[in-house]
């Protein structure tokens, strides 16, 4: 393959086909300028669900698809194929940059690359184990830039030695700040039967352990046994889709599990509330697209999203694993108008800070940062932890 002078060439490789993580390599595709970029993907994953969307969103973004089997089992003799697999496609690409996405993409994007090409590696939410913290340590030898997607991340980054300040570039995740001109949320409510007068509390996440989908279910079962007229709508699947479900017993017609929803970005706003329950995060989307929305949110207070929201100005944290307090927030804001209005207008101003334009210039700038040296890169004022 060649490609014009002048513009760089980075593959990606990515194994979690699925949420924000193929978003997130779908608007680096879409918004990183002067950039050819090669995306290595599975043709599913394994297990687990997959943003079947994804590869064509690339491709239509003017990214170049290739198909590598990985698993996320990280000892799994797929991954060993993928290994090979990958150095041919370097030695084909000849890339000026590797880009290794999440835990099992960016061990692979690191341990193929040879020293004499840039890797970057994101985490998009740092995994919690004692083993992947150390195979990270490991890792960090071979990586030119971590880059973390909110500044938390970056914080806790540092404090588990999962690379130095010197490599850490700090980039928050952004979305596209205009509204849908057609939004559905009126017509989520048709579909599913709910009033257009019912207090609607809902989540938009994958049922894994991460999102804690079985303690927003437990808050919401609490919300709707004590509210008349209140509803949940939960949009996702995965393992624990038994367990919510087992939380949400006795709800009856008021309680709406939709394993998935095209376009869901738009019926946010057919919520009263937005809640994320997340035991840990990188720099999470869906918060943000309800904010964008006019929909309060309730989050957990962990890494990303204490960047996304600041306390009872743009939205309201709880502690982690505490369907108490998530029920309390939540009905702050039914019972409480002032509050949610103030919320709502301090969400809209705080969105300036999470655009995908500068999002995607300033990866590109990283690149030709690692690439070329550092006159060509990043300005690391707006980006480095304070």
């Amino acid at each position: 393959m060649t490609h014009p002078p002048g513009r760089l060439r980075v593959l990606h490789v990515l194994e979690a086909l699925e949420g924000g993580t193929a978003r997130h390599v779908v608007d680096l595709v879409r918004h990183a300028p002067h950039v050819d970029h090669v995306v290595a993907i599975p043709s599913e994953r394994v297990g687990w669900a997959t943003d079947r969307q994804a590869a064509d969103d690339i491709e239509r973004a003017g990214g170049v698809v290739r198909r590598i089997d990985m698993r996320r089992t990280p000892v799994h003799p797929r991954n060993a194929r993928a290994f090979v697999a990958l150095r041919r496609l370097i030695r084909e690409l000849r890339p000026d940059v590797v880009h290794g996405h999440s835990s099992v993409g960016g061990a692979l994007a690191r341990l193929v690359t040879s020293r004499s090409t840039p890797v970057v590696y994101t985490a998009n939410g740092l995994a919690t184990a004692r083993a992947a913290r150390t195979i990270e340590r490991v890792l960090a030898r071979r990586t030119s830039r971590f880059v973390a997607v909110s500044p938390s991340e970056g914080d806790l980054a540092l404090q588990w030695r999962l690379t130095t300040r010197d490599r850490l570039v700090v980039i928050p995740n952004g979305i596209d700040r205009e509204p849908s001109p057609h939004p559905s949320g009126h017509e989520l409510r048709a579909a599913l039967g709910i009033p257009r007068d019912a207090f609607v509390i809902g989540t938009v996440s994958r049922l894994v352990a991460q999102k804690a989908p079985e303690v927003f279910a437990r808050a919401a079962r609490l919300v709707v046994q004590g509210e008349d007229g209140a509803h949940v709508v939960m949009v996702g699947s995965g393992p624990l889709a038994a367990e919510v479900r087992r939380e949400a017993a006795g709800l009856g017609d008021r309680f709406h599990l939709v394993e998935h929803l095209e376009g869901a970005a738009d019926a946010l706003n057919g919520l009263d509330v937005f809640v994320l329950a997340s035991r840990f995060e990188g720099g999470p989307y869906t918060p943000l697209e309800a904010m964008r929305a006019g929909v309060p949110v309730v989050l957990t207070d962990v890494v990303g999203n204490r960047d996304t929201v600041e306390h009872e100005r743009t939205g309201l944290l709880v502690p982690v694993d505490d369907a108490t307090a998530l029920r309390a927030a939540i009905l702050r804001y039914r019972h409480d108008p002032a509050l949610r209005d103030r919320v709502v207008a301090g969400a809209r101003q705080a969105l300036s800070r999470f655009d995908v334009g500068p999002m995607g210039a300033a990866t590109s700038r990283m690149y030709q940062e690692v690439a070329h040296g550092p006159r060509a890169g990043l300005s690391r004022e707006i980006d480095e932890p304070k």
